[in-house]
């Protein structure tokens, strides 16, 4: 496992011969993402080598595999907040999208949410929408949210009327769909309701333990991707992941 001062490299050759990665996230420096990606890397390596000996009771087996999914997911957040390459963040999202199945919780919103917009982001083949539509639907789940991102992936419409299971927190992001003045209503959400005292990830960055990984936005990126605005003017917004939002699988 290299250190995090080993692993201060990336793209672009510099004068020294390494590889240097322009950081997306500037909340916290390269080596704190560096120190939290191999913690978190070690504690994953302990839970799968406890899966693979056998020393796991039987019904801990799927909560310690969620728990490896949760910890895989936050790394790969990680990873686009120190600067990562896209194409290889998407290769480790494909692996996270075909285990999802394995430890699906379908009261986990949040984490359910960022799944759904990363597929939608890396532009993933819709078979996959197809398919977590299906896991939403075995767990009675209705929401407009995950019904516009995955319908629109599929390229299906989505019922307006339908109800959001959280109208407090994501009833702009529906003005965004049906309004006029899209771009100004993605920065309000961006600024007041995305990020906010009552975000269950609240002022992370500030912790003495290593618990943050970003604050991004992506399923504002999604809805943004999906509707396809000119979304110039939200580039230096803050939590909003413009590079991933220009991301296309055509490009490699």
């Amino acid at each position: 496992m290299l250190s995090s001062k080993e692993m201060d490299v990336s793209y672009g050759d510099n004068k020294k011969g390494r590889m240097e990665i322009t950081m997306r996230d500037h909340l916290k420096d390269m080596e704190y993402f560096n120190e939290f990606i191999n913690e978190d890397s070690l504690r994953i390596k302990k839970f799968s080598d406890k899966l693979k000996k056998g020393e796991v009771r039987s019904d801990r087996i799927i909560p310690v595999r969620s728990k490896i999914h949760d910890l895989k997911l936050g790394i790969l957040t990680a990873k686009y907040s120190r600067g990562d390459e896209l194409s290889l963040l998407e290769n480790e999202y494909l692996d996270l999208l075909d285990s999802w199945d394995e430890v699906w919780e379908p009261e986990y919103y949040n984490k359910n949410l960022r799944m759904i917009s990363m597929g939608v982001l890396f532009e993933i083949d819709k078979v996959y929408a197809i398919h977590i539509k299906e896991m939403l639907n075995k767990s009675d789940i209705s929401d407009w949210l995950f019904s516009f991102l995955l319908n629109s992936w599929i390229g299906e419409q989505t019922d307006q009327c339908q109800q959001l299971l959280f109208p407090d927190v994501f009833s702009t992001l529906r003005k965004v769909v049906y309004e006029e003045n899209k771009i100004e209503l993605l920065k309000e959400y961006l600024l007041n309701d995305w990020y906010n005292e009552a975000c269950g990830c609240y002022e992370a960055h500030k912790s003495r333990q290593n618990i943050y990984y970003g604050y991004w936005s992506f399923e504002a990126g999604a809805i943004a991707k999906l509707l396809n605005v000119d979304d110039s003017n939200l580039k230096d917004v803050l939590y909003y992941p413009y590079d991933l939002v220009k991301y296309s699988n055509f490009q490699h």
